[in-house]
């Protein structure tokens, strides 16, 4: 039977990595005649220590344990799956012992990011030692034992390539269904212009933005509107605050998306693609953004512009914010081109049907 379990870390809150777990599980149910799902969940109680001491002794990462490991074998038993899909590379180990008790399975990892070259960046002192020794070993069994391997973007591709010695099978971009309407929702600041900037509370976000506030907001003659998860927690200086209007935990994005003049993004830090840079283009919004917002993207000028430091940044907000780019053609149609979950669904297909 063409059947395949799916096997995943990333559950719960709709964050980028989430996203892009629930676009490769929905793509995987168009190949295969049945689609089966286990989530790696976080350990309680005894089980939560007896997990922690097994991650010290065998280096297990992602949350693994080995009941998790008998679970998934009486899976592909039960049933009779002919294909397994690890949606993470910091899985590794999981790639070695099923290569072990299923020598015909085919496994297909994906790599969310180069998880090695993120940890050693995002981590310090005794956790960044041991954290990246032990992804250091997950992803390299992951690209050994493993019958596919796939990689988010040429970056990542190439990273793995040189510290691993095996080449991705395949680039699959970051996409989300393309949830777009015409139809318009009135702006939350009514009839004020602004520009949007889109991220949770998460390390290279605040970095980021904190930085914008800084070095180019006080330069630029219009508002900001930051929209995201738990970003009530950020600290904006007073000087400043008339210039900003923050919306945290909202339900609804579409409304900043489609109202804001300009996205604008100004990330230093991390790996993989940015999920916020997809949602921009399927609203056909004008980027203004760092190298690393755009990374995995095929931006041209008349969809975006980069920026390397805050003069940039300030010379061209108050060009393009000027031009009525409220809604920009190109940025939409090569989202449908490239960035929507049909246009990947062909690159699975290749791979994998």
């Amino acid at each position: 039977m063409n059947n395949i379990l799916f096997i995943t870390r990333y559950f719960g809150e709709m964050m980028g990595g989430t996203m892009c777990s629930k676009r490769n599980y929905s793509s995987l149910q168009k190949i295969f005649d049945k689609t089966y799902e286990y989530r790696i969940m976080n350990k309680v109680s005894h089980r939560q220590i007896f997990s922690r001491i097994e991650q010290i002794i065998f280096g297990y990462m992602g949350g693994i344990d080995e009941l998790d490991k008998k679970n998934i074998k009486r899976i592909i038993l039960e049933k009779q799956c002919s294909h397994v899909f690890i949606d993470s590379s910091l899985l590794g180990y999981l790639s070695l012992y099923l290569h072990q008790q299923f020598p015909c399975l085919i496994i297909t990892c994906f790599f969310h990011n180069f998880e090695y070259h993120y940890i050693k960046e995002t981590y310090t002192g005794i956790k960044k030692i041991l954290y990246s020794q032990w992804t250091l070993k997950n992803e390299n069994l992951a690209c050994k034992y493993s019958n596919h391997i796939i990689a988010l973007n040429q970056r990542d591709a190439l990273m793995i390539q040189q510290q691993y010695k095996r080449k991705p099978d395949i680039c699959i971009p970051i996409s989300i269904p393309d949830t777009y309407t015409t139809e318009l929702k009135k702006s939350p600041l009514k009839k004020e212009k602004y520009i949007l900037f889109i991220g949770s509370y998460f390390p290279p976000n605040v970095e980021g933005i904190l930085w914008f506030i800084q070095n180019v907001l006080p330069h630029i003659n219009i508002k900001l509107v930051i929209v995201g998860k738990d970003m009530d927690k950020l600290h904006i200086p007073s000087e400043i605050k008339d210039k900003i209007h923050l919306y945290s935990n909202v339900p609804d994005l579409s409304v900043f998306y489609q109202n804001a003049e300009l996205m604008v993004m100004p990330i230093f830090s991390g790996s993989g693609m940015k999920v916020k840079t997809a949602e921009a283009l399927m609203y056909g919004k004008f980027l203004i953004g760092t190298k690393e917002a755009f990374e995995g993207y095929e931006i041209d000028e008349k969809i975006g512009i980069l920026c390397n430091n805050a003069n940039d940044f300030i010379k061209n907000i108050n060009k393009y914010s000027q031009q009525n780019l409220i809604y920009n053609a190109p940025s939409r149609t090569l989202f449908i081109d490239k960035y929507s979950s049909d246009a990947t669904q062909e690159l699975f297909n290749s791979l994998l049907k």
